[in-house]
């Protein structure tokens, strides 16, 4: 048998909860539906044979308050030595000190958001996204007893072929990096980030994607409506918005559909930079504004085909059947 490994837990307490509830009509997953969910995953975890696990501490307690209802299982939890402040910086610092650590993935529980703090963070540690955020695109709907067994597969060597290197947009402004993105990069007019979260069409200016899924929500959803023939290929698109040109009902938001009118449009290659027009606004970075502008910075948006690893949930099942991991 391969050598055992460890898994990562960063449950993010507040995916699930923004604004897109009030505007749109976003699923809330609140945080005892986030601990129904992990105490599956240590289930699966457990009776698979991982016995070390790191968890993110949160002042919500979800992964303590998951493993008391799941005491059955044989997993050591180890709490991160961190202190929690509570704001997207904690699931970097989590990824951070879990890459150090060496474990062989981290399973996570938020939407585009989280994981993208969790990119920054993470290096080459393989991620097993769950999706309990809103617009949903990086992460996957899946059950969390599969997720657990994938995530076993992974720590007990049996799926390294089921990884995937997603892409992700490097965002640089005067010549120094800034933040990165996994799925988009949206300039608007708003002049603040306030609420943070993006759902109104109006306010677009321009955008780069990543990639070009076959069906999406969120702002990214234009790809495959405008380059149905790219959907799933490599590559990602860069568009800019006005008053005239081609008009797309978008679903911007989950139960949103709005119409936007795309002034021009294009495929992009991996490897390719976008320069974003100057002007007064701010940035979303994965649904969510981050970054405010004054007018006079530059902003140059790069395609990478270095972005975070994935596993693949149905191949590292697969492998992992193939090597008789669930025979007894």
């Amino acid at each position: 048998m391969p050598e055992q490994g460890s898994v990562g837990i960063i449950a993010n307490p507040a995916s699930g909860k923004d604004i897109r509830r009030l505007v749109a009509h976003g699923s809330t997953f609140d945080n005892n539906e986030k601990i129904n969910i992990i105490r599956r995953i240590l289930i699966a975890l457990g009776t698979l044979g991982v016995r070390d696990v790191w968890y993110m501490p949160d002042t919500y307690a979800i992964v303590p308050r998951a493993a008391e209802q799941a005491k059955a299982t044989v997993v050591t939890l180890q709490s991160l030595p961190m202190a929690v402040l509570g704001n997207a910086g904690d699931s970097t610092e989590a990824a951070m000190r879990m890459r150090d650590l060496g474990v062989s993935c981290i399973v996570t529980l938020g939407g585009d958001g989280t994981n993208r703090v969790v990119a920054r963070g993470c290096g080459n540690v393989p991620l097993v996204p769950i999706s309990t955020g809103t617009n949903n695109v990086f992460p996957r709907m899946v059950e969390g007893t599969v997720a657990g067994m994938a995530a076993a597969a992974v720590a007990l060597g049996y799926a390294g072929s089921a990884l995937d290197r997603r892409t992700k947009l490097d965002v640089s402004i005067d010549g120094q990096p800034r933040d990165i993105a996994l799925v988009d990069v949206v300039l608007s007019s708003q002049p603040w980030v306030g609420s943070r979260a993006f759902w109104h069409a109006g306010h677009l200016h321009e955008m780069v994607v990543s990639h070009i899924p076959r069906s999406a929500i969120g702002i990214c959803s234009l790809g495959p409506l405008l380059l149905p023939i790219h959907a799933s290929r490599t590559g990602g698109m860069h568009a800019r918005f006005g008053k005239t040109g081609t008009t797309v009902l978008c679903p911007i938001a989950p139960g949103l559909l709005n119409e936007v009118t795309v002034s021009e449009f294009r495929a992009l290659a991996t490897g390719e930079s976008v320069g974003l027009e100057q002007m007064a606004g701010t940035i979303a970075l994965d649904g969510e504004r981050e970054i405010e502008l004054r007018g006079k910075e530059r902003v140059e948006v790069a395609l990478s085909a270095e972005g975070p690893w994935v596993v693949d949930f149905d191949r590292a099942i697969a492998a992992a059947t193939a090597a008789g991991m669930f025979m007894r």
